[in-house]
């Protein structure tokens, strides 16, 4: 799952979203702190094409100051670290893959918070950043929406 990502089996499409994650360091520019919580998967949709609504649901979302979880029931997909850019608009984040394929190549994204609502969109390693939160057919892009959990 380089640059040219060709969805094989849905641990490939879920191991791909969880890539949204980097190292947040301590200046203000690198610190967003309305991120973190625990988030569930509302909807996704990756070059073009919906994620199954049982599939997206069935996901979780944890962002801690440092770390990008996340999981299924039962199950790790993928634990990372990021950085964002909130002073940029849209926000930027830069993921960096701390296992498998991905390790240690960086993903590029945008991501907006209202209310509740994350909405995080990026492209795979070597694609460039997304201008717009839009994942129409042959873009390569990943839209991903998160709603907070209650405590």
């Amino acid at each position: 799952m380089l640059a040219c990502v060709k969805v094989t089996s849905l641990k490939h499409v879920i191991v791909a979203l969880a890539c949204v994650g980097a190292s947040i360091t301590s200046t203000g520019m690198n610190k967003d702190d309305d991120l973190h919580g625990a988030w569930t998967c509302i909807s996704a949709t990756v070059d073009g094409k919906a994620l199954p609504k049982e599939t997206a649901a069935a996901l979780r979302l944890t962002i801690t100051q440092d770390r990008y979880k996340t999981e299924k029931p039962g199950e790790v997909l993928f634990d990372s670290t990021y950085r964002v850019d909130a002073s940029r608009s849209p926000r930027q984040i830069n993921m960096v893959g701390t296992e498998g394929d991905l390790k240690e190549k960086e993903a590029q994204g945008i991501y907006s918070i209202e209310k509740d609502m994350l909405r995080i969109c990026y492209a795979m390693p070597g694609d460039g950043r997304p201008e717009r939160f839009e994942s129409p057919s042959g873009s390569k892009a990943y839209l991903v929406v998160w709603k907070r959990e209650r405590k």
